[in-house]
């Protein structure tokens, strides 16, 4: 009905009342729903009244065929017409131009027009006659072949001038890298370049953006020329790359396949005891326990964050540290999770040394907006059931090796309080012809009739009778480190803390 011409019919008006009607009977009575007229194209959600008066007064779409949004199942042997409505390139150009809000503006023609001219731009065969690949598909992939073999953009650029002269002419494929990055910048979610101080004390975000030395120790922000001394004004020497996570996760539930796979594990837990994903584990449970209203909504996002060192000038000195901070989804499926495509970068800390205690201060944006999921939420799109939510996320756990786990926790990991679990009831001893400390207090942690409890020339000479120390909860920490000062920063002036004669023993133990 909907294909007529004239829209000032009965038979046109009693038509696109039908089909409004039963794309929101279909689809469970939503709020709004996707239109799928002249100027919005599926790419905005409106109310029901305002799809029906936008299809009497605009029209449907005419290259919308085949009601693939609206719940028709697409028939794989008919050629679709106009656009390739469900296609690769509609749907990562569909995400890229889509929004998330509730609260949908009027569509823009400008970006209407340019959505179409991208599409049709990315749709146009390689050359004539040629049916394998796309202008898109084709960059893509050999995009993908330079990352896997580490090609430089100069090789690059040869191989694309090479490709260009032995194609058949006219031809459409990429001729420099540069146009290469054009196209992939539509996709782009863009990053975030933060200023951070020498000493690691501060960022220049937030009240201090406009300031042009740290307030703490006095560095300059700007770099300073090794040879004149003088200040190189607008050119920062230290820069936080931080790469805003909402966005990103909004773009992950704008594709069908991927809103689906977020789901997959409320329909996965085991029940026989065994853990084949951290859906199976007690914190993923007690995470349910806590927060039932969290967990009720099975697209709420459950996060690892895990992060170290690494020389990015591929040899093994340790003169220069970078330090990446990755996010890991866990409501991925476990063949998907820790697949490298699907591990989030959301900040990159520079060198040349390690952040060490101070990584906090590097970790302030990617905090605030996991805050901001957990306490308000934020808009998305969900693809596979067609309606907007709020997605939440909550961070699980940290994964690091031992060095940056003293580094996260601000706890001690060498010394005497080495161990994170005893914390002050550590049993260390110190060999003072081997300079270093000795832990042998792991008897305590048997059984008390245990026969090695007994055995003093195997181990340290005593008989042991203590019993396992208590673990430490979170509010036994949150009570011990609540009036705690934390002193940021690695001035040229500071030098190691010397314990006072006086100082508690709980104290020494955490250096934030």
């Amino acid at each position: 009905m909907l294909i007529l011409t004239c829209r000032v019919t009965d038979e046109y008006l009693q038509g696109a009342w039908n089909f409004v009607k039963s794309v929101e009977k279909n689809f469970g009575h939503p709020e709004k729903i996707l239109c799928p007229c002249k100027s919005c194209r599926n790419l905005s959600h409106q109310l029901v009244n305002i799809v029906y008066e936008h299809l009497v007064i605009k029209g449907m779409d005419p290259t919308y065929t085949q009601w693939y949004f609206h719940g028709e199942d697409v028939n794989e042997d008919e050629e679709m017409v106009g656009l390739n409505i469900g296609g690769d390139a509609y749907d990562l150009y569909r995400a890229a131009f889509m929004n998330d809000e509730a609260g949908m503006e009027e569509p823009n023609e400008m970006a209407d027009r340019e959505f179409n001219d991208h599409l049709n731009d990315a749709e146009t065969p390689l050359y004539s006659g040629c049916n394998n690949y796309t202008k898109l598909s084709a960059i893509v992939s050999l995009y993908k072949l330079k990352t896997t073999y580490r090609m430089s953009d100069r090789c690059f650029n040869g191989l694309l001038e090479i490709l260009h002269d032995m194609l058949p002419s006219p031809n459409h494929i990429i001729k420099s890298m540069q146009d290469t990055k054009k196209i992939f910048k539509t996709f782009d979610l863009g990053y975030e370049k933060i200023h951070a101080c020498v000493n690691d004390c501060c960022l220049f975000r937030g009240n201090e953006a406009n300031v042009d030395t740290c307030l703490k120790c006095g560095a300059s922000r700007w770099k300073l020329d090794k040879h004149t001394k003088k200040i190189k004004k607008s050119v920062p020497a230290k820069v936080l790359i931080y790469f805003p996570i909402i966005p990103r996760f909004q773009r992950m539930f704008r594709s069908k396949k991927m809103a689906e796979e977020l789901r997959w594990h409320f329909e996965h837990k085991r029940g026989d005891g065994k853990m084949d994903h951290p859906v199976d584990s007690a914190a993923w449970e007690l995470v349910n326990d806590k927060w039932p209203t969290f967990a009720s909504d099975p697209r709420n996002l459950r996060l690892g964050l895990a992060t170290d060192g690494f020389n990015p000038f591929s040899n093994l000195s340790s003169t220069y540290s970078c330090w990446p901070v990755m996010l890991v989804i866990y409501n991925l499926p476990p063949w998907l999770c820790m697949k490298k495509e699907n591990i989030m970068l959301s900040l990159l800390i520079p060198g040349p040394r390690q952040p060490g205690n101070d990584i906090d201060i590097y970790l302030q944006p990617l905090i605030d907006d996991l805050k901001l999921l957990w306490n308000e939420g934020a808009i998305v799109y969900d693809a596979f059931e067609n309606t907007s939510f709020n997605l939440r996320a909550l961070l699980l756990w940290t994964v690091n090796d031992f060095p940056a786990y003293g580094n996260l926790a601000g706890c001690t990991t060498k010394g005497k309080f080495a161990c994170p679990v005893c914390a002050s009831d550590t049993k260390s001893r110190w060999l003072t012809f081997s300079r270093k400390f000795s832990y042998m207090g792991h008897r305590r942690f048997l059984p008390p009739s245990h026969t090695a409890r007994k055995k003093m020339s195997w181990f340290d000479g005593d008989v042991e009778k203590g019993s396992k120390p208590r673990i430490m909860t979170g509010r036994r920490i949150f009570d011990t480190l609540q009036h705690f000062v934390n002193k940021w920063g690695k001035s040229e002036s500071s030098k190691k803390r010397k314990r006072k004669e006086d100082e508690d023993d709980v104290m020494v133990m955490w250096k934030k």
